[in-house]
């Protein structure tokens, strides 16, 4: 399949995408008033935020801990359930989405899909994770660990540099094997109907075979998000958009690339559908 022919693939789901984005941004809405109202009850008067603008991040962490630590704690307090729940409601929408470009695509799919295989997706989804953060320590710790030892023996930083990008490097490459993985993982599971073991077992197998096939369509994918990312930011600068209606427009346009996100994410998504 072509490249642009994914993309539109992707586009053409308008109904799954936008039930998507709108879950999202119920979500989004939901943490940001609750950061938005400790912070204006509490630090949103402090001087030290002023800091921020000379680049003095160092001041205002420092203030924000001392001065309003006891404003901040019940709000790091919910990070652990943030958590929880971005984990559930993450397995929830992953198995609807995959619902919906294997089995059907109507205006229920993504629910009867997340309802169907939310257990079954959250076991593969805890089970990668854990396999991802196994690899990351495996991969850094050792690096890491050595630093400093080496600052103090090498006679120049150049080796360490091109070491941690060498092994950044090796991280990406098997960071999106496990998303390989896992993605095939729950095409299987549904499409299949195999077990959770089955599936990952599977999916690992024909990710670690698949993976140099299909990493080129990956990092075109990588290339428009950057690119759509790299306009915005551009557009961002623009001094008309200090305006009332340039910083609605503004807020139209972000709202629109996180919509074309989600659609470059069913896009891949559907890809890695047809790859096994």
């Amino acid at each position: 399949m072509a490249f642009w022919k994914i993309i539109i693939s992707g586009l053409s789901r308008r109904r799954l995408v936008t039930t998507i984005y709108f879950i999202q941004l119920i979500l989004a809405l939901t943490i940001g008033l609750q950061v938005y109202q400790v912070f204006e009850a509490s630090i949103g008067n402090s001087m030290s935020l002023e800091g921020l603008k000379m680049g003095d991040a160092h001041m205002v962490i420092n203030d924000l801990l001392n001065t309003h630590g006891a404003s901040l704690s019940p709000l790091l307090g919910q990070v652990r359930w943030l958590v929880v729940v971005y984990l559930i409601v993450s397995a929830f929408m992953h198995a609807g989405i995959w619902y919906s470009i294997i089995k059907e695509d109507n205006k229920l799919s993504l629910w009867v899909g997340g309802a169907t295989y939310f257990w079954k997706s959250l076991a593969i989804g805890l089970v990668m994770m854990i396999l991802w953060i196994l690899f990351s320590a495996l991969i850094w710790l050792p690096y890491l660990g050595k630093i400093q030892s080496w600052m103090e023996s090498l006679l120049s930083e150049a080796p360490i540099l091109w070491g941690g990008i060498g092994i950044a490097m090796l991280w990406s490459f098997g960071s999106v094997f496990f998303f390989i993985a896992s993605s095939f993982a729950k095409v299987l599971m549904i499409r299949d109907g195999k077990g959770v073991w089955s599936s990952i077992g599977q999916g690992l197998k024909n990710g670690f075979k698949k993976i140099f096939k299909i990493l080129p369509i990956l990092l075109l994918f990588f290339v428009v998000l950057v690119g759509v990312y790299s306009i915005h930011s551009l557009v961002d600068d623009w001094s008309i958009f200090s305006t009332t209606i340039g910083v609605l427009f503004l807020f139209f346009v972000q709202q629109l690339i996180v919509w074309f996100k989600i659609a470059m994410r069913v896009s891949v998504y559907e890809y890695l559908s047809q790859k096994i």
